[in-house]
């Protein structure tokens, strides 16, 4: 088993309280509403939370300081990845229980019922993931739109990939704690995040993933897809793509084609897409689909509406219409 340290996040201090109705509705700003019961004590606690919210991930350290029952229910929209660096804490979900401490992490699906009960001495490193982005992220892996919820292994045994990933997410922590990243980079390090989760954590497209071939790129790939990331907004041909790889245009189509199962092209109109989606579905109303998806370089609106669909199983004017019900 690999020691795992995360940072404390000192430098975001989000509250301390000794109150349990307080430290119930400051957490649940973070993650969602849900019962939390001191058990067998005073009915104080000790808790406290530090916790940065990013594009698309938040990042947290947190401890209740007494043994505490917490009932989310189901989380519905968000993933919720959970390392105990002290202490330990029985998770319940699915009718299943098991111990969590430094040998063994936690990721709680959207669509389970789970039920959790910190000692008191329990301290963890909190990683919440948007159901969209993930769900986002794996279709641009699988170039195809997911008809189901991806549902991950709930345990985390912190060995091999398992402890890599959260030494990502350790120096990520670290790296918060010193400065704030540009919001390029944020994408840049919330994509490799998303990316080597559904590469290492088993669920229900692991198989699909697998068959596609979706190992680490080679560095030219990932050159163009951090280019992509960043520009997307942009005009962009094959030309310039080329360039910013360092590699030949055949290199460069054959690298994308055994590692994402997908031309350098089509990787730009899937990561265009998603844009599209993110501001259809989170940015202010009014929206016109035209006009955002003329920003994000589609002007053919049937074949876009088309493309569009195949994605994300919908219409875009149904994306608007479903968040104005």
């Amino acid at each position: 088993m690999l020691c795992i340290n995360p940072p404390s996040l000192a430098a975001h201090r989000y509250f301390r309280s000794i109150d349990v109705d307080e430290t119930r509705e400051k957490v649940s700003k973070v993650y969602c509403s849900h019962r939390l019961d001191p058990i067998g004590g005073t009915g104080r606690l000790d808790a406290w939370q530090n916790s940065l919210a990013l594009d698309r991930i938040s990042v947290g350290m947190m401890s209740y300081g007494a043994e505490v029952e917490i009932d989310p229910g189901c989380l519905e929209d968000f993933y919720l990845l959970m390392l105990p660096v002290a202490g330990s804490a029985t998770i319940t979900s699915e009718g299943k229980s098991f111990r969590a401490d430094r040998a063994t992490a936690t990721l709680l699906n959207p669509t389970d019922p789970v039920r959790m009960v910190w000692d008191q001495a329990c301290t963890k490193a909190m990683v919440r993931i948007e159901r969209d982005a993930l769900e986002q992220q794996l279709a641009i892996l699988l170039d195809k739109p997911i008809r189901a919820p991806v549902r991950f292994a709930t345990t985390m045994p912190m060995e091999g990939t398992v402890a890599i990933w959260w030494q990502y997410v350790a120096a990520l922590m670290g790296e918060l704690d010193r400065t704030t990243p540009a919001r390029a980079t944020t994408r840049q390090l919330e994509a490799l995040l998303l990316t080597n989760l559904l590469e290492t954590q088993p669920h229900n497209y692991s198989e699909a993933l697998q068959r596609g071939g979706c190992a680490i790129a080679p560095r030219h790939v990932r050159l163009v897809e951090r280019y992509i990331e960043d520009h997307a907004d942009e005009p962009i041909d094959m030309a310039r793509l080329v360039a910013v790889s360092g590699v030949s245009s055949r290199t460069l189509f054959e690298g994308f084609q055994r590692f994402r199962d997908i031309s350098p092209m089509a990787y730009l109109r899937l990561t265009r897409l998603r844009r599209v989606h993110e501001e259809l579905t989170s940015a202010p109303l009014p929206l016109g689909v035209a006009d955002v998806a003329s920003r994000w370089g589609f002007y053919e609106l049937g074949r876009f509406a088309g493309q569009y669909r195949s994605l994300f199983g919908e219409t875009p004017s149904e994306t608007l219409r479903r968040r104005a019900s």
